[in-house]
């Protein structure tokens, strides 16, 4: 591929247009990977299926709102609420009044959802190791891809608006 081509004219080049749609169907099929080796770890887990799994990795720090945990993992409010229902009814969360917003309330770990965050962290060192075991990646390797991926993510959703 070129290297002097402009950014702004970079998606205009065959060669950059086809290696990114590789890298773009590396990225489906990871997710792919994901999904399938997270309902893996939990299937033998009566509590915790991986859409629970999900939202208890993100309260876990702190209550937050249906659509912010929505936005925050990139769902559709309807199915987080639809989780957080599931949630609701196995006492791993309680709903607290939100003080900037009457009807939207927040959602924060019950005792019983906080008991299970060893259970989550267990799972997420598991599919950590699965995934980067015998790669000898480095936290500055890894903090690079982060980056760059969360940069794309950003930037898409940023010219939104060319497709509309």
């Amino acid at each position: 591929m070129s290297t002097h081509i402009s950014d702004r004219h970079l998606y205009e080049d065959i060669e950059f247009l086809a290696d990114f749609q590789l890298f773009l169907g590396n990225i489906f099929r990871m997710n792919g990977a994901l999904l399938e080796i997270s309902e893996k770890i939990c299937a033998n887990d009566s509590s915790i299926t991986v859409p629970i799994w999900r939202i208890l990795a993100v309260i876990r720090r702190q209550p937050m709102t249906v659509s912010a945990i929505a936005g925050y993992l990139g769902l559709k409010r309807q199915s987080v609420q639809a989780t957080v229902d599931q949630m609701k009814k196995r006492n791993l969360i309680i709903t607290k009044t939100n003080p900037n917003h009457k009807k939207s309330f927040l959602i924060s770990l019950s005792s019983k959802g906080q008991r299970n965050i060893e259970k989550i962290y267990n799972y997420q060192q598991l599919l950590t190791k699965v995934f980067v075991k015998d790669l000898n990646l480095s936290f500055s390797e890894l903090i690079k891809v982060t980056d760059f991926i969360r940069s794309l993510r950003e930037n898409s959703e940023n010219n939104l608006s060319i497709i509309q």
